[in-house]
């Protein structure tokens, strides 16, 4: 809109016009009066913050350029250049004059007008009696200038209700839920549409506690989070988070809540705006992407560690075997325990490979096994029975992939070489009968039969580098000893795999957080090592395996304290005693069960896999130092008649 600034020539109240520069470019009579200085000073170069001081900055003066609406009026003290003083209420409005140049009105609504014309006036009618007619005249344009103002109040107040109107059309339109609450945790009027799709209702009026339907328990908490909110004892950004930050829908869906400050013109917060957003399609795909990630890990394990797969079949089949034989009983007792090892190895296996379906299958049925030991509920059980069923279906379909990608030879129940292991230790036995031929089969075992030993650990470096990452713990690579150890993979298999719970065991309990070990003197990443040797002892070899961590260490003052809240005496016994009750059964020093220990079946699974091929195991430890899990267990060379017939039958 074009205008001529001579329209404000009448006017009362001053107005001044800026350019782009601030420079004031008009000004009416009112304006040099209260500027106690000439139109035409004020008009030649003047530029706007030169006429006043303020008592607080207009923040519109240094964003002119910006301005495209009214500003809000505000209302300030000034001091002019010329000792004046006064209150006054500003607003900025941009406008095109005349000659089409873009400017800024500054309207003042100078609160002691009326006082100052007065005083002007009266000192001026003690020298002129017509001033007296000039008085009267401005008193009249005051009064008009008044009924004007109520016009302009409720102009104003009815584009307000409109700006309403737009806002709350604007809100319904999003997909999002937003409300206010203040610092009495009452939700304000103004709320989206969406909430009734989001939290399940409008919540206006309503309590912030319960509109998120916040258990009793946690009301004091959250409104004590509240209190520190509106307080801002620390930045908004810092607490926002440590309020809840999904909402428990009744239908199952990802509603997630962000919280934003609403703060007064003096920068107070006058309200939290808290945001509810539908991610039930985001969580699903971020699951979905998981799942492929985990598939794909699958696969590359598949591909790269062949023979390792073949050998978790065969254990996964075999700990199956057991599951269903002690599941086929027709009435129990059932042998929880035995139970219990089964799943919980071969859960660990699964976790290696990257078979997530049965891992979880697996942790799901130990879960079950934990209610039906507790409760003996014949429902429990039934439900547990169910679940193995579901292990049995993800073992399958497991093989089925594995067969798709490998061929069928991985899920033979034989290790294919160029002959049947079964066959060439039938050779190898007939060799060795024969003058002189115990060397020869000895190395035709050797060369095709036995592996070397360290193959067997190497899978455990994914194992303990998963588990540190998972608890923001630092871990250097698995350290395992270089030798030219070979053994028979079918003699050992089932035991190997029970170390899992070894390595999960050392990195969960034994090492711990970097800046604990710095505070200790020690490295930020911890090591675990694997020493091998096999030594004579009473005319037979035995292998003998350490694994050996610099963590913690196993403090037997916890030891002796969880083994008398289950009332077993330990008085008479030694430390070195007292750490041996780890491989108890069903014995653990966590409260609560996780995805990686807290069962106490782990340590457990070993010992009974030592003890079947007749070694041992034990445990040393130094408190702060770390802890060594020892194995002593034969040595074999050769695989008996029983171990081929094992391997007819699996």
């Amino acid at each position: 809109m074009k205008i001529q600034y001579s329209l404000f020539d009448t006017l009362l109240e001053p107005v001044f016009v800026l350019n782009a520069d601030q420079k004031v470019i008009y000004c009416n009579e009112t304006a040099a009066i209260i500027c106690g200085l000439s139109i035409r000073k004020i008009t030649r170069g003047m530029k706007f913050p030169e006429l006043f001081t303020f008592s607080e900055p207009l923040e519109a003066l240094d964003t002119l350029i910006s301005i495209t609406d009214p500003t809000p009026y505000k209302e300030v003290n000034f001091t002019t250049s010329q000792g004046g003083e006064g209150k006054v209420q500003l607003t900025l409005q941009p406008v095109f004059d005349s000659m089409g140049d873009k400017n800024w009105i500054v309207f003042v609504r100078d609160v002691t007008l009326e006082e100052r014309l007065q005083k002007k006036y009266r000192a001026e009618l003690e020298q002129k009696e017509d001033v007296i007619k000039d008085l009267e005249d401005a008193k009249v344009q005051l009064e008009d200038y008044s009924k004007n103002l109520e016009k302009m109040v409720a102009d104003r107040t009815a584009e307000l209700s409109r700006m309403n109107q737009t806002m709350t059309a604007l809100l319904d339109s999003l997909g999002q839920g937003f409300f206010i609450f203040n610092s009495d945790g009452r939700v304000l009027d103004v709320t989206s549409k969406a909430c009734e799709n989001t939290i399940e209702c409008r919540p206006q009026g309503q309590d912030i506690w319960n509109v998120l339907k916040l258990a009793d328990n946690k009301i004091e908490g959250f409104k004590k989070w509240m209190q520190t909110l509106f307080m801002e004892m620390l930045p908004f950004e810092d607490l926002a988070p440590l309020g809840p930050v999904v909402y428990p829908h009744s239908e199952g869906r990802n509603i997630s809540l962000e919280y934003h400050p609403l703060r007064s013109p003096e920068g107070a917060i006058e309200g939290v705006v808290v945001v509810a957003t539908d991610i039930t399609s985001l969580v699903a795909a971020q699951r979905q992407a998981e799942n492929e990630k985990e598939h794909a890990k699958l696969i590359i394990n598949m591909i790269k560690s062949k023979r390792e797969i073949y050998r978790f079949i065969q254990d996964s089949q075999g700990f199956l075997n057991e599951i269903h034989t002690e599941l086929a009983k027709t009435k129990g007792p059932y042998d929880t325990e035995a139970l219990y090892r089964s799943l919980h190895t071969l859960k660990g296996g699964a976790a290696i490979y990257s078979v997530k379906e049965l891992a979880e299958s697996c942790h799901l049925a130990e879960n079950l096994l934990t209610e039906y030991k507790e409760t003996s509920s014949e429902s429990v059980l039934k439900t547990f029975k169910e679940q193995c069923a579901k292990i049995e279906t993800a073992y399958h379909a497991f093989l089925n992939e594995t067969k798709e990608i490998l061929g069928t030879s991985v899920l033979s129940a034989e290790r294919q070489i160029e002959i049947a292991i079964s066959k060439l230790n039938e050779i190898a036995r007939r060799v060795r009968n024969l003058p002189g031929g115990g060397p020869v089969a000895q190395e035709l075992l050797l060369e095709l039969v036995m592996e070397p030993i360290n193959r067997f650990f190497e899978p455990y470096q994914d194992v303990v580098a998963k588990i540190a990452e998972k608890e923001d713990k630092m871990l250097a690579p698995l350290r395992i000893q270089k030798n030219s150890i070979m053994v028979l993979p079918e003699a050992y298999s089932s035991f190997f795999g029970t170390l899992v719970h070894a390595f999960r065991n050392a990195v969960d309990h034994g090492i711990e957080k970097p800046d604990t070990r710095l505070a200790a003197g020690k490295p930020a990443e911890g090591q675990i090592e694997v020493l091998i040797e096999v030594a004579q002892k009473q005319d037979q070899p035995y292998l003998l395996i350490a694994i050996k961590d610099d963590g913690a260490g196993i403090d037997p003052q916890k030891i002796r304290a969880r083994l008398q809240s289950k009332n077993i005496d330990a008085s008479s016994e030694t430390d070195e005693q007292v750490i041996q009750h780890i491989f108890d059964s069903q014995f653990s020093t966590r409260d609560q069960v996780t995805e990686i220990s807290g069962r106490g079946v782990g340590m457990d699974a070993i010992l009974n896999s030592a003890q079947a091929l007749g070694g041992k195991v034990w445990v040393t430890s130094v408190v702060g130092q770390g802890s060594c899990l020892n194995i002593e267990i034969p040595y074999i060379s050769e695989l008996k008649k029983e171990s081929t017939r094992n391997l007819h039958a699996a």
